[in-house]
C-alpha cells in the first residue's frame, strides 16, 4: 500500500534536508513525495531538485502557491497512494519505522481510517526538548473534537477514500489541519490514536501555530462560526480577543508582552472550562 505524503515547503532550506532524509531512509520504501515549493529564494529550490533527480519517488509538483494550505492541496492532486498524510519542511520523521508503523496500524484493522501518533517537539538543532501531549487534560479525548480539534497533523494519516479535494480547506493559512481534521471527524470514521512517537515537531521563531496572530484567531473564530454558527458565544469570544491583541500589535514590546499573558489567560479558561471555551 503506497503513502503519498505532501511536504509543502517555503523558504526552509535550513530544515528541509532533515525533512527529506528523514522520508527517504524510511524502512518502509513505498512511498511517494509530492514537494509543493511557494517561490523558495534560500536554496530550497536546489535541495528539491537533488532529491527529485536521485530518487523517483520525489516529486517536484508545484513551484508557485496560494500558501501553505494551497501547496497541501496541489500536492494531494497529483497523490496516487491509498494513504495521505503530510509533513511539513520543518519537521522530520524520528523513527525509521515510522511509515512501516502506519502501515500495520491499517493492516491490522482494515476498518480503521484514520490513525494518529504521537511524536516529540524538537529544536532548531533537531534536539529533542519534550513528548508532545495533546491529551493532557483529565477528561480529553475524541468525544471533545468539537470543542477542541486536537490532532498532531505531522503523525496523522488517512485512506484516500476519506479525502475529498473539492472539500480541502484552501481559504484558510493558519488553522486549514484543524478545519479538515474536523470535517472528517464529523463523518464519524473509525480513528484510531497510537502513543508510538514517530515524528519530530520543530519548534523555531516561525512557527504559525505558535504565535499570537491575530489574523490567526480570526481564523479560529471563523472556524467556531463553522461549527456552532456566525453569532455563537464561541466565535463572538475570539472575535473580541482577536481586537485585542490587534490593538496590543501596535504597543510594540509591551503590546507583545501582554498578548503573552492573554494568550495564557484564554488558555487557561479554556483548560478550566473542559474547552467550552475556545482557547488560542
Amino acid at each position: 500500500m503506497k503513502i503519498s505524503i505532501a511536504v509543502p515547503s517555503f523558504n526552509y532550506a535550513v530544515f528541509l534536508e532533515a525533512c527529506l532524509n528523514s522520508i527517504k531512509n524510511q524502512s518502509y520504501t513505498d512511498f511517494e513525495v509530492l514537494i509543493a515549493d511557494g517561490g523558495s529564494s534560500d536554496g530550497s529550490l536546489d535541495i528539491i531538485r537533488s532529491y527529485c533527480s536521485d530518487d523517483s519517488r520525489f516529486q517536484f509538483v508545484s513551484m508557485e502557491d496560494d500558501g501553505q494550505s494551497d501547496a497541501i492541496y496541489k500536492a494531494f492532486r497529483r497523490a496516487t497512494g491509498g494513504i495521505l498524510c503530510f509533513l511539513n519542511a520543518d519537521d522530520c520523521y524520528i523513527s525509521r519505522d515510522a511509515l512501516a508503523c502506519v502501515i500495520n496500524a491499517f493492516m491490522s484493522d482494515k476498518s480503521v481510517k484514520i490513525v494518529s501518533f504521537g511524536g516529540y517537539y524538537i529544536d532548531e538543532l533537531g534536539r529533542y526538548t519534550k513528548p508532545i501531549n495533546y491529551r493532557y487534560h483529565p477528561l480529553d479525548g475524541q468525544h471533545l473534537m468539537r470543542y477542541r480539534t486536537a490532532v498532531l497533523q505531522p503523525a496523522t494519516y488517512w485512506k484516500k477514500d476519506v479525502f475529498d479535494a473539492t472539500r480541502w480547506p484552501r481559504k484558510f493559512n493558519y488553522v486549514f489541519d484543524v478545519v479538515f481534521f474536523y470535517s472528517i471527524y464529523q463523518k464519524a470514521y473509525k480513528w484510531v490514536e497510537f502513543p508510538e512517537p514517530i515524528v519530530g515537531y520543530r519548534l523555531h521563531g516561525k512557527n504559525k501555530s505558535m504565535t499570537v496572530r491575530p489574523e490567526r484567531i480570526a481564523e479560529l473564530a471563523l472556524f467556531e462560526e463553522i461549527k456552532f454558527g456566525r453569532n455563537s458565544v464561541r466565535s463572538t469570544y475570539l472575535k473580541y480577543v482577536g481586537k485585542i491583541v490587534k490593538g496590543l500589535d501596535q504597543l510594540g514590546a509591551f503590546g507583545k508582552l501582554v498578548s503573552k499573558c492573554l494568550y495564557i489567560l484564554v488558555n487557561g479558561l479554556a483548560f478550566i472550562t473542559c474547552y467550552r471555551l475556545p482557547s488560542i
